[in-house]
């Protein structure tokens, strides 16, 4: 199965360097232009090779899986389903973490991308028919018109590339930060409320939006849970430890919305 589904589903792909389409020589994938790479055992491809270290790391992703199993996503999963058409047959996961979503959204041929192979290799772990790539936005390694839906879910977009990806009458799901997501933790470090109504502006410059599909639900933490929620999220990058007390943070907010674009 780990390399297997690469090779029957190769017309889906194409090579990141050069952009011609890959074939198969024996295990591997080679591009028109002799680019090879090849699927690891642990059911990715690693097409980016000179990735930088990322803060994004294994824990990081490991704490953002826990609660992400533990339900706190629960409501903008259903949310999110809801949106992807019946008939979606490929779904592309950009910036896809570490597949938590992915698993719970992907349907028909599902790809993830990620430019952090600790999240993608977590992604894999265990096997199942998804095609993890490590890769990069700016060039993905996924070929022109063969998306019907592009989840881009709290990760950067590169609208050039989802445009190229996309079927022509394909979609574009993004998800976004509201004004009280993870407000009690902005609130313990002292930070301001945010706004990102030039996200969904900058979107609507390249994409016709459809929706705009508002989820916000409050739950109680216990200790472990709110050390989750403070290792999962960038807000605590570069923050000294002795400002993390995870017995100060007992309930958490999570207030986003989910835009629907063609």
């Amino acid at each position: 199965m780990s390399a297997a589904k690469f090779f029957e589903h190769i017309d889906l792909l194409r090579c990141p360097v050069c952009g011609t389409a890959f074939s198969r020589a024996a295990q591997s994938l080679v591009c028109e232009n002799g680019h090879t790479f090849d699927p690891s055992r642990k059911g990715y491809v690693h097409f980016l090779p000179n990735a930088k270290p990322s803060k994004y790391d294994a824990a990081l992703f490991e704490a953002r899986r826990r609660i992400l199993e533990a339900g706190f996503y629960d409501g903008v999963i259903r949310a999110i389903s809801a949106a992807i058409p019946s008939d979606a047959d490929v779904l592309l996961d950009a910036g896809c973490g570490d597949g938590t979503f992915t698993k719970a959204l992907g349907r028909g041929v599902t790809i993830g991308i990620d430019n952090a192979k600790d999240a993608i290799a977590l992604a894999a772990r265990g096997g199942n028919s998804i095609l993890w790539t490590v890769g990069d936005l700016t060039r993905m390694p996924v070929a022109d018109a063969s998306v019907d839906v592009i989840l881009n879910l709290f990760s950067p977009a590169h609208y050039g590339e989802f445009r190229r990806v996309l079927k022509p009458d394909g979609r574009l799901l993004k998800l976004v930060p509201q004004s009280d997501y993870l407000k009690e933790i902005r609130a313990l470090l002292g930070e301001r409320d945010y706004s990102n109504e030039a996200v969904v502006s900058h979107l609507c410059e390249r994409f016709r939006l459809l929706d705009r599909v508002r989820i916000t639900e409050s739950f109680d933490l216990d200790e472990r849970q709110a050390a989750d929620f403070l290792a999962m999220t960038p807000l605590t990058f570069d923050v000294a430890p002795d400002r993390l007390d995870a017995s100060q943070l007992t309930h958490i907010t999570i207030d986003v919305e989910l835009l629907i674009a063609q």
